[in-house]
């Protein structure tokens, strides 16, 4: 009998493992190189990183180079910024960039920015190969910025000479209190600080910055006597105390008082914003001031000067007679301290202040002719006449002369720098003004006013 029909499935043929074993390797292999493209992207390999889609990382770094050996300190410090996000640093790495975009901003002429970076540098590693260097260029920028009492707090944290703590404990010792505030060493050195700025501001127009930052150290180091300090501090403590006062009697609510306060108001930021705008047009170069020089030198010569001596009498006869007496031998300076009537300059042998040419003699009746004698004078000579003087008659002993002299360049250009200063500041103000009124269609009516003074000088 034939079989029955097998509906059954056949069972599936076991596969082997080598299939299994390929498939789970390649998965693997991609792990690995995933794996090792990360670790070289973290150790700092040679990035392609890109900022706005233009420049790697490592261009961004030749680019900085380029700009700062062009002298383009700012334009390199900003790549420099750039490189910063664009590259993965090590944190030693990191300190160095960021005490090249200090040293860059240094160089720009932007000491508080560059302070800042040599800060953050110093926070995200200590470099023993940086260290003179950063504190030579932390020193430099305060002194740029004309920061002298915080720079004395920074030389005292970073010398030897003195530890840390102290300085800081230097710098907070309470010296006043008001109620509850307190007032630290480095408040009081604050305060002293803005005052002499303020005073500087108002001579910034003539002196040039190096010139203006030599001045204020030198004030500084003036004020920092102990018995200046204490004058200095009582009398910001005496003017809070008037104005608390002040405020707590409601002053300031007086309508006069608040007239006077916006045009006070009014004239301070007009004139700061005139100095402000004045400020970077004015740009004196040695070449001007060289220029300037060699026009104006007849305006650079120190006039002759006469030393001489003098034994003042009552009256001419007398006078005379000491004429003779010293053409007879006897010495000038012995009858000056005898016979001299002026009690200031007997005692040293008659001798007067340097005369110069074209001036009056204090005390002696000034003429062309004198000055000529004088002048022509030789060194030692005694003139032959007496001289007519507001009391009484003088007897000249003339000691020597000093011709006339050329001052040198060096010696005026301070005055030639605030000569141009003043005239270009005249000037771009002149302009500023000008430009504004007609920006604020101001008009002045010149003749209503002139008709006015008329009418008024016909009323009397």
């Amino acid at each position: 009998m034939a079989e029955g029909l097998n509906f059954s499935l056949p069972e599936p043929k076991k596969r082997g493992s080598l299939g299994n074993v390929l498939v789970v390797l390649l998965l693997l292999a991609v792990l690995v190189l995933a794996g090792v493209n990360m670790w070289l992207t973290l150790k700092g390999a040679p990035a392609e990183v890109t900022v706005d889609g233009s420049l790697s990382a490592e261009k961004l770094k030749e680019l900085a180079g380029k700009l700062a050996a062009r002298n383009l300190y700012e334009e390199s410090a900003r790549v420099w910024k750039q490189y910063l996000e664009a590259a993965p640093l090590s944190d030693e790495e990191r300190a160095r960039t960021l005490f090249r975009i200090g040293d860059m901003l240094l160089k720009a002429e932007k000491p508080q920015e560059a302070i800042e970076y040599f800060y953050r540098s110093e926070m995200v590693k200590e470099l023993p190969d940086l260290t003179g260097q950063l504190n030579a260029n932390v020193k430099e920028a305060f002194e740029n910025a004309g920061r002298f009492a915080a720079l004395r707090y920074e030389l005292m944290d970073r010398t030897t000479y003195q530890p840390a703590d102290n300085a800081s404990n230097a710098s907070a010792e309470v010296v006043a209190e008001i109620g509850p505030e307190k007032i630290t060493q480095v408040d009081l050195e604050r305060l002293v600080e803005e005052q002499i700025d303020a005073q500087l501001s108002q001579m910034a127009s003539m002196m040039p910055p190096e010139q203006l930052n030599q001045q204020k150290e030198r004030m500084l180091s003036q004020l920092a006597s102990p018995q200046n300090k204490i004058q200095i501090l009582s009398a910001l403590m005496a003017e809070e105390s008037l104005y608390r006062e002040a405020l707590a009697q409601k002053i300031d609510d007086d309508d006069r008082v608040k007239r006077q306060m916006r045009r006070v108001s009014r004239q301070y930021l007009a004139q700061l914003f005139l100095q402000q705008q004045i400020e970077d047009k004015i740009h004196i170069t040695d070449s001007d001031m060289q220029t300037y020089y060699q026009a104006n030198q007849s305006s650079y010569k120190e006039p002759a000067q006469a030393l001489i001596s003098h034994i003042q009498v009552a009256t001419e006869d007398e006078a005379k007679k000491v004429i003779q007496r010293i053409n007879d031998g006897e010495d000038f300076a012995q009858l000056a301290s005898e016979l001299s009537l002026d009690e200031t300059s007997k005692n040293n042998g008659g001798e007067l202040a340097p005369i110069t040419k074209g001036r009056p003699i204090p005390g002696i009746d000034y003429s062309k002719e004198l000055e000529d004698k004088i002048f022509s004078a030789s060194d030692g000579a005694i003139l032959d006449k007496p001289v007519p003087g507001q009391k009484g008659s003088h007897v000249i002993l003339v000691r020597s002369i000093i011709p006339e002299r050329q001052q040198t360049f060096q010696e005026v250009q301070d005055d030639i720098y605030q000569t141009l200063t003043t005239r270009k500041r005249q000037e771009a103000q002149q302009e500023l003004v000008k430009s504004l009124m007609d920006k604020y269609n101001i008009v002045i009516h010149r003749d209503a006013i002139m008709k006015d003074t008329e009418k008024t000088k016909d009323n009397k």
